[in-house]
């Protein structure tokens, strides 16, 4: 008999150990795997910052090209028509043409005043005529081509 009850009681205890043991094998499962969600949250989070460094990167010079045709169009004579504009790494070229010369040399003069242009530079004038539909009224007309260095803020 008193085999049988230390029989018993020794099970007992086996199966409180084995499901206590049970137990920390599932906390330290769990706790993996939220190891698991932690790691891959960090890894996520530096993938979205990088992310967020390339995108910074890519657009740090987009409003220059905005920025400096806001200019041009403030100092730019009533009579001037710009007819074309290429930007490239911090070089504007635009061209366009007017009735008056002067009114060319005016309008770099009113450039090189702007603080958002380092360099502004005469490419070509050249003096064109424009026939209308009326034969007898020919305009002068002067074409203008300008590059200029802008200046990075």
């Amino acid at each position: 008999m008193g085999v049988l009850i230390i029989y018993g009681f020794l099970t007992f205890l086996e199966e409180s150990c084995l499901a206590e043991i049970r137990q920390i094998d599932m906390l330290i499962e769990n706790k993996a795997n939220y190891q698991v969600i932690y790691t891959n949250l960090n890894q996520q989070k530096a993938v979205l910052e990088h992310r967020q460094l390339l995108l910074e990167a890519i657009s740090s010079g987009k409003a220059l090209p905005y920025q400096a045709m806001s200019e041009i169009n403030k100092v730019l004579p009533a009579g001037m028509l710009l007819s074309n504009y290429d930007y490239q790494e911090g070089r504007l070229i635009i061209s366009g043409e007017t009735k008056k010369k002067e009114e060319i040399f005016e309008f770099k003069e009113k450039l090189a005043n702007l603080a958002v242009f380092e360099m502004i530079n005469m490419v070509s004038t050249a003096r064109k005529n424009d026939v209308s539909t009326d034969k007898n009224s020919m305009e002068e007309m002067w074409g203008f081509t300008l590059d200029i260095q802008i200046a990075e803020v």
